[in-house]
C-alpha cells in the first residue's frame, strides 16, 4: 500500500507519522460466523454461482473496508498489496454482477467511483500507467453492467466518464513522444521501460471506448497500440505466449515469459480490438492459442500454477485470478464466429475452468466454523471482528495454508468466471444482499497497527509506526 497525499497531509497535520505495510502477513484472527446470504437457495442450479457467492460474502465480510479507509483518496480493502489490487478487485465485483444476475454489493461498486486526480493522489508523485489502467478496466466495466441510465455518460460524472479521463491522461503522459522503440506506452513516470501490462491495458481500453461510444479516436488510438505490439513481437507466434515487455537497449521484446496476467490481459486486448481493425475472426484465433499456450506452460494437472509459486511476492497471488477473468470474456466471445473450431475450444476451456474451481473448492479452502484457518490482516483486524468462510490461499491445488483479500479475490474471479452462461440468482434476499460496510476506526498502539519490528508510538489520541532504528520516547520516534 503506497504513501497518499491525503494521508501525508493528514498525518503531517495531526503530528504523526502512519507506518505502510508492505504484504498482507501481520495478523491473524478468527471468530464465529455472522448473518451471510443464503448462497444455497440462491444458486441451487449453479455450484460456481454459489461458490462464487460465498466467497465474495467472505472477501467482504472479512476485509472490507480496511480500518484505516478513511485515510485513502481510494477504496480500500484490509490487505492488498497496494493501489492496483484494490482497483483489480472492483472488475471482479461487477462481474460477479453481471455472470450471477443479482446485485450484491451494488452499492461497494457505486462507492467505488473516484475523478482523476482523487485517483492520482493515492501515492507520490504519480501512479504508474498500468496502476490506473485497472482502475479504467473495473469503471468501464462497471458502466457496461450498470447500463447508461444508471451510469449517465452525459452527466460529466460517472464511471464512463472517469475511464475517458483516466484513459487520456495515460495517453497524454504515457505515450512515447520521442520516438524511442517507436512508440508504445512508457510503464510509469521515470520513462525506464515499455512493459506490456500497460500496452495491453490501453489497447483493450481503446478498442472497448470505441465500441461503447463510437468515437473515431478511440479506433484510430487502438491501430496505433496494435502496431506497436505486433512491431515488436510482444506476442511469440511460436509458443503463443506473450513477454513482459521490450528491451529498450534492441528495440526487440525482452523474451520473458511468464506471468500469466500478461496473458489475460493480451486474451482480452484481442477480444476487443478484432473488431475495430476489422479481424474479428484472426483475433480470435490469437487469443485461443494464447489460451491454449498459457494453459499448457503454466498448468499442473489441469491447474494453473502461477510462473514464480512458491516463491511469489504479493503482487503475482492476484495474477491467476486476472487470467481466467479474460479467458471467461474469450469464451463469450466465442460463439460469436463462425469458425466451426471454436464451440470445440469453447468446451475446452470452461472444462479448465470448472476443473480449476473444483480444485480450489476441495483442496484449498478453509472455513473457520470447522477449523482454525490462518486469515491475515494488514491494517488492523478486521472490523466486523469475526472471520467467515470459506477463505482460499495462494496454491489452487492446495492444501490451505493462509487466506489475506489477494488470494481471496484470485479464487473468487475463478468462481465468477466459471458461472454458467445464463444463470439466475433464485432467492430475493441473496441476490440483492449488500449490506452496509462497518465504518473504519481509529486505532491505537493497543490495536497492533504496526509492522513486525517497528515500535508503535502513542501520542495522545493518534499513533506512529517508528522505523526499526527507532524507539518510542515520550511519543516521539527517536
Amino acid at each position: 500500500m503506497q504513501v497518499t497525499l491525503a494521508v501525508i497531509l493528514f498525518v503531517l497535520l495531526n503530528g504523526i507519522y502512519l507506518g505502510f505495510h508492505l504484504s498482507c502477513v501481520y495478523f491473524e484472527h478468527s471468530g464465529s460466523a455472522a448473518s451471510q446470504p443464503e448462497c444455497t437457495k440462491a444458486y441451487r442450479d449453479d455450484v460456481d454461482a454459489y461458490r462464487a457467492c460465498t466467497a465474495a460474502f467472505a472477501l467482504q465480510h472479512n476485509w472490507y473496508p480496511s480500518p484505516i479507509a478513511s485515510l485513502f483518496s481510494y477504496p480500500v480493502w484490509n490487505g492488498f498489496d497496494g493501489f492496483w489490487q484494490d482497483g483489480v478487485v472492483i472488475e471482479t465485483l461487477a462481474n460477479l454482477m453481471a455472470y450471477g444476475n443479482n446485485t450484491m454489493y451494488k452499492s461497494v461498486i457505486i462507492a467505488s467511483l473516484r475523478d482523476l486526480y482523487s485517483l492520482l493522489e493515492a501515492y507520490g508523485p504519480q501512479p504508474s500507467y498500468d496502476d490506473m489502467g485497472w482502475y479504467a478496466m473495473s469503471y468501464l466495466r462497471v458502466h457496461e453492467v450498470l447500463g447508461p441510465d444508471e451510469d449517465d455518460p452525459k452527466s460529466g460524472y460517472g464511471f464512463l466518464a472517469s475511464t475517458i479521463s483516466i484513459y487520456d491522461w495515460i495517453w497524454q503522459n504515457g505515450w512515447d513522444k520521442y520516438g524511442t522503440c517507436g512508440g508504445g506506452f512508457w510503464f510509469d513516470q521515470t520513462l525506464a521501460s515499455k512493459q506490456l501490462v500497460e500496452n495491453a491495458q490501453m489497447l483493450f481500453l481503446a478498442a472497448k471506448l470505441h465500441r461503447i461510444t463510437g468515437e473515431d479516436r478511440f479506433s484510430n488510438d487502438t491501430r496505433r497500440i496494435w502496431e506497436f505490439i505486433d512491431r515488436y513481437k510482444l506476442i511469440d507466434y511460436e509458443t503463443y505466449l506473450v513477454a513482459d515487455g521490450v528491451n529498450l537497449t534492441t528495440c526487440t521484446t525482452n523474451r520473458v515469459f511468464g506471468p500469466s496476467y500478461n496473458m489475460g490481459l493480451m486474451i482480452g486486448a484481442l477480444v476487443e480490438a478484432g473488431p475495430v481493425l476489422k479481424s474479428r475472426d484472426q483475433f480470435i484465433e490469437i487469443a485461443e492459442k494464447i489460451a491454449l499456450g498459457t494453459i499448457r506452460n503454466l498448468s499442473r494437472n489441469g491447474v494453473i500454477v502461477e510462473y514464480c509459486f512458491p516463491h511469489c511476492d504479493a503482487d503475482a497471488k492476484i495474477f491467476k485470478g486476472i487470467f481466467v477473468r479474460y479467458l471467461r470474456y474469450l469464451i463469450d466471445e466465442i460463439g460469436k464466429s463462425n469458425r466451426t473450431a471454436n464451440e470445440t475450444l469453447k468446451t475446452r476451456f470452461v472444462a479448465f475452468l470448472q476443473n480449476n474451481s473444483d480444485s480450489v473448492w476441495n483442496y484449498d479452502r478453509c472455513d473457520p466454523d470447522d477449523g482454525n484457518c490462518t486469515v491475515l490482516y494488514k491494517d488492523g483486524k478486521s472490523l466486523t471482528n469475526t472471520t467467515v468462510g470459506p477463505v482460499f490461499s495462494e496454491d489452487f491445488r492446495g492444501p490451505y495454508n493462509s487466506s489475506c483479500p489477494i488470494t481471496q479475490t484470485a479464487a473468487l474471479d475463478l468462481f465468477v468466471s466459471s458461472i454458467k452462461e445464463g444463470t439466475k440468482c433464485k432467492d430475493e434476499v441473496t441476490c440483492t444482499f449488500d449490506p452496509v460496510p462497518p465504518m473504519p476506526k481509529p486505532l491505537t498502539c493497543q490495536n497492533n497497527p504496526c509492522p513486525p519490528e517497528q515500535p508503535c508510538c502513542a501520542y495522545g489520541s493518534f499513533y506512529t509506526c517508528c522505523e526499526t532504528t527507532q524507539k518510542c520516547v515520550g511519543g516521539y520516534c527517536e
